[in-house]
């Protein structure tokens, strides 16, 4: 007969001492906090001038890509120092009409195979076309069709590039956040990543994240690079590695703002996380070869930064799948003990609810912190803050689900699912 107290005691015990490991193993989600509070320093002004590429990819965004392009036509910083390029599939795609409305540039693609489909490819593509056509940038600057960039945006992250900065990122803000739980726990991931997870790395490895888009690099970095070569299922995730693999100097910088539509249907956030946990999961190998090391770091930081960047997901994750374990242990147990135990089901059952209240307690802090560190900018409404707290572990959680379908469903792994985007002014 199964010793059901025994049990409950020795999944107690193993929980205590994985939970000591996870603190031990997380201690930079604990510098990241502090350094979420420092401010970042403003780098000054700068008389000097880069040229910037604007490469916005959009494939029949003819319905939200108006605000984006009006927030580029608006932009202070002189337009002879920048152009944009929409870069579409199709002539008879009713984008075009936009973009020429505006003296904006569009590129074409004409190499449209099934497994040329994602966004790095249609980048890549554009960026052959520069060379080839010796058009010359100092930098390239990314974004998306539903994106809307806030008026100084170039200026500034010319202020960024002139001190050296190769990669820079801006701030990530939302157009509809408070539209429902779903998009309230997207912008609340983001806003982690942004406001700890960047500002921590930018403070202590020259280094930050990449997130769809925002963000600016240097030409050099990607000539050195061999031309476009991230062109997996998540570019941005490939763009950051080479990075970190090349000590190539990023840094995280909140004073560019600029603002993204999230999904607020279950559905297209799955297709969103499906596609991004197994982007992460693509082969780095061709990532650390070629190319130049920059140096930007001390041998021993850059080491310590790659090694923090490799297993920066590993803590979080390990500590869910264990308390996982536990819960469907002791209610196994439980259910066991109804037929075997009866005096024990009760308690059995109570210690499996215990750790799912403590994962569940978790990620309700994480959620916690964030608003409280950041809501200045999310401007979650009491209602959402409340919303986005309880919820916030079914929008986490949702990646778990997203990595077993992929598991099962091979094929969606490299898939590009249409997000739909409804288009918004930021505020």
């Amino acid at each position: 007969m199964i010793d059901y107290q025994l049990m409950m005691n020795l999944i107690a015990i193993c929980w205590g001492v994985i939970a000591a490991l996870f603190l031990g193993m997380s201690w930079y989600y604990l510098i990241y906090i502090v350094l979420s509070f420092k401010k970042v320093p403003q780098v000054p002004h700068s008389d000097k001038k880069a040229k910037f590429g604007i490469l916005v990819p959009a494939r029949y965004e003819h319905k939200v890509i108006q605000t984006l392009i009006n927030s580029l036509e608006k932009q202070t910083y002189d337009k002879k120092l920048y152009d944009v390029w929409v870069i579409v599939e199709s002539e008879d795609d009713p984008t075009v009409e936009i973009v020429k409305k505006y003296g904006f540039n569009y590129f074409v693609r004409d190499e449209l195979t099934p497994e040329r489909k994602t966004k790095g490819f249609a980048i890549q593509e554009c960026v052959r076309h520069f060379k080839n056509s010796n058009i010359l940038y100092d930098a390239y600057m990314v974004f998306d069709a539903d994106n809307v960039v806030s008026p100084n945006y170039i200026e500034t992250m010319n202020d960024l590039y002139q001190t050296g900065v190769q990669v820079g990122s801006g701030y990530r803000n939302f157009t509809n956040a408070n539209k429902n739980w779903i998009a309230a726990g997207s912008a609340i991931l983001f806003s982690y990543l942004n406001q700890f997870a960047s500002r921590g790395r930018s403070f202590m490895f020259k280094k930050c994240n990449l997130f769809g888009t925002g963000y600016f690099v240097a030409r050099e970095v990607i000539d050195d690079a061999g031309g476009w070569i991230f062109t997996g299922m998540t570019e941005d995730v490939q763009l950051t590695c080479y990075c970190f693999y090349h000590d190539v100097y990023m840094k995280y910088y909140p004073y560019c703002e600029f603002y993204d539509e999230q999904c607020t249907n279950f559905r297209e956030m799955h297709h969103q996380h499906v596609r991004w946990v197994w982007g992460f999961f693509e082969k780095r190998k061709h990532l650390k070869h070629g190319g130049k090391i920059y140096n930007h770091n001390t041998k021993k930081k850059y080491n310590i930064a790659l090694f923090e960047y490799n297993v920066s997901v590993i803590p979080l994750v390990s500590y869910c799948v264990v308390l996982i374990i536990f819960i469907i242990l002791s209610w196994s147990f439980a259910i066991a003990s109804i037929f075997f135990a009866p005096k024990f089901t009760f308690t059995v059952w109570m210690s499996g609810l215990g750790y799912f209240l403590i994962l569940y307690a978790t990620f309700a802090f994480i959620a916690t912190i964030v608003i409280i560190r950041d809501n200045k900018h999310l401007k979650l409404t009491r209602g959402t803050i409340a919303a986005s707290i309880l919820t916030y572990f079914l929008v986490f959680g949702e990646f778990g689900i997203a990595f077993i379908d992929g598991l099962i469903h091979k094929e969606k792994r490299s898939s590009w699912k249409v997000i739909k985007h409804v288009g918004k002014e930021g505020k």
